[in-house]
């Protein structure tokens, strides 16, 4: 819904829109072989008057708004002000003009004026009814706009808080086995996951952020598990030169690295290659992530996979998309891939 336009520019446009209807009324009344004079007292004297009743009747608007347009108050009000009109224009007519005047020109146009009235006071009525439910109706998007932000930063906070400790507590099981067979190893394993977790905890997960800073997070990571596993682990990453301005949310590689890690290292007892390929054009980031696949492993160890539900559900909440998470497998490889459009 488009924003309703200010209370000002309302008063404006119709004022404008009165000096027209007074200038063709002037012309009217010269039509009508109205002496000039009288013509032009007559026009500028009705369209004053309008004006002041116009910009009264709105400020009525403003404070009280019927549930329909059309109801006993609003047309109540409009007659009242109809009446004023007629009573403010004669009175101002009398009391500047000469009675004569008045007689012959004013006075048998009394019923034209007055219909006249009706029907422009009408008008304004009706459209500042819809400016005034306009507003309304603006206000209340905005406060459920809001309330479904906040839901959703909820939801959002809620899935990166399972997905913490989740990580955390594998990463201080090795640390704890490292401490007594390789204490440096547990050392530098302490660091590391001391600043992936400082990175983690500054990151917006509501946020996206560019590619390149997700994947200083990646390489941390996978520097940690290379701790934990050894030179069992490999990784490659490549990465297409469009990708530079790329941006994605926070914090969505790791859980599908971690995954591919789980699936793929567990089962094997060989060096395992993980390969992170990414690829992007104007309008979609594409990331393939590619690890070994024991079929008969990943059947034993199912869990209840809430690694890749939780990226699932995390880009339904940024982009209202299902289909942006995709898995696929042969006989030895299995593949995830995320696609992120480009907003």
């Amino acid at each position: 819904m488009a924003a309703p336009l200010s209370n000002i520019r309302v008063r404006i446009i119709f004022s404008l829109g009165l000096l027209v209807m007074g200038s063709v009324q002037f012309g009217l009344l010269l039509l009508n072989r109205f002496p000039l004079d009288i013509a032009a007292k007559d026009a500028l004297l009705s369209t004053a008057v309008m004006i002041f009743l116009s910009q009264i009747l709105h400020l009525i608007q403003q404070n009280y708004h019927a549930g329909r347009p059309l109801n006993f108050v609003n047309c109540a009000i409009v007659f009242v002000f109809t009446a004023l009109f007629q009573l403010l224009f004669n009175g101002s007519f009398k009391l500047l003009f000469p009675y004569e005047e008045w007689k012959a020109y004013i006075f048998p146009y009394e019923a034209v004026r007055g219909i006249m009235a009706f029907f422009a006071l009408s008008t304004f009525s009706f459209y500042w009814w819809i400016q005034k439910n306009e507003q309304t109706n603006l206000k209340i998007q905005q406060q459920l706009l809001e309330k479904e932000r906040a839901l959703t930063k909820a939801e959002l906070d809620n899935i990166h808080q399972q997905l913490q400790p989740h990580f955390l507590f594998n990463s201080l099981n090795s640390i704890g086995a490292l401490t007594i067979l390789e204490p440096a190893e547990a050392h530098r394993m302490i660091q590391l996951l001391s600043n992936f977790l400082r990175g983690t905890l500054r990151k917006d997960v509501q946020q996206l952020i560019p590619l390149e800073e997700e994947l200083q997070q990646v390489k941390l990571y996978l520097e940690i598990e290379r701790v934990r596993f050894g030179h069992r682990l490999t990784t490659e990453i490549t990465q297409t030169e469009t990708c530079e301005n790329a941006k994605l949310p926070a914090l969505i590689l790791q859980p599908i690295i971690e995954n591919a890690i789980k699936y793929g290292l567990y089962g094997q007892v060989n060096t395992i290659l993980i390969t992170i390929n990414i690829s992007c054009d104007q309008k979609l980031l594409r990331v393939d992530v590619s690890s070994p696949y024991d079929e008969q492993f990943v059947a034993a160890s199912a869990g209840n996979g809430f690694g890749l539900a939780s990226i699932r559900k995390r880009l339904a909440l940024f982009f209202g998309q299902n289909d942006l998470l995709s898995t696929s497998k042969n006989p030895e490889t299995f593949t995830t891939t995320l696609l992120i459009p480009q907003l």
